[in-house]
């Protein structure tokens, strides 16, 4: 009982360690850019950047819902001068596209964590984030509700003496009334414990009758259900 209880523990705390992993890595894009929201508000550096491309969504809609920006930012900002495209607002949208410019806000050192002004933040992805948590700690609560549960070990009171038998393994059932073959593991007073294959271990109480059989010998057992 003690080994299936180790085996249920053992493999319900990977799957929880496997759980949490998939939530970290579902959470930690969302959780990385909100650090650096707050990195940019506090000792980010404001400067130009060049526009050097304009989108809409719808593409080339006369009343375009969604609005984008491709821009650089200055060499001594970003030596690599990588391209960076953010969505703007509408107002922003147009006063970039007249000017080639916008004012954007980088961090030292990191200047991948930028931010233009007029940005829409899009909480589709976060709602989707918290979405896929939700589920994956619903899937966790029904794994450890339902999976995984130990079998009650079943337990018998002898109905005949123990008789010795061929080696093998049998569980047949007529009610409450059993016939098990197996091989004696364990011995006590008035009892034993026969493994009856596939993991499966069957407490026999005795009673007013035998067992002859002695340790790691195999032997039939007659017997009735109970709870004791």
């Amino acid at each position: 009982m003690t080994t299936m209880l180790s085996r249920l523990t053992s493999r319900h705390g990977v799957s929880v360690a496997l759980v949490v992993f998939v939530m970290v890595l579902i959470t930690f894009p969302v959780v990385w850019s909100a650090w650096n929201s707050w990195r940019l508000d506090v000792v980010g550096v404001e400067t130009t950047a060049e526009v050097t491309g304009t989108d809409t969504l719808p593409p080339s809609s006369p009343q375009p819902d969604r609005f984008f920006i491709r821009y650089h930012l200055p060499t001594d900002a970003d030596p690599q001068h990588s391209q960076y495209t953010a969505e703007v607002d509408e107002e922003t949208y147009e006063s970039a596209k007249a000017t080639d410019q916008v004012r954007a806000t980088y961090l030292p050192g990191n200047p991948g964590a930028n931010v233009v002004e007029g940005h829409v933040s899009n909480r589709i992805v976060l709602w989707l984030v918290l979405a896929a948590d939700l589920s994956m700690l619903g899937v966790l609560a029904l794994a450890l509700k339902f999976g995984d549960r130990p079998e009650q070990q079943l337990v018998l009171l002898a109905t005949e003496d123990v008789v010795r038998c061929k080696p093998g393994f049998a569980v047949e059932q007529d009610g409450l009334n059993y016939v098990v073959r197996g091989d004696i593991v364990s011995i006590g007073t008035g009892e034993f414990v026969i493994h009856v294959g596939a993991g499966r271990d069957v407490r026999v109480v005795l009673g007013e009758y035998r067992n002859p059989v002695g340790h790691q010998q195999p032997a039939e057992v007659r017997g009735r259900s109970f709870t004791p």
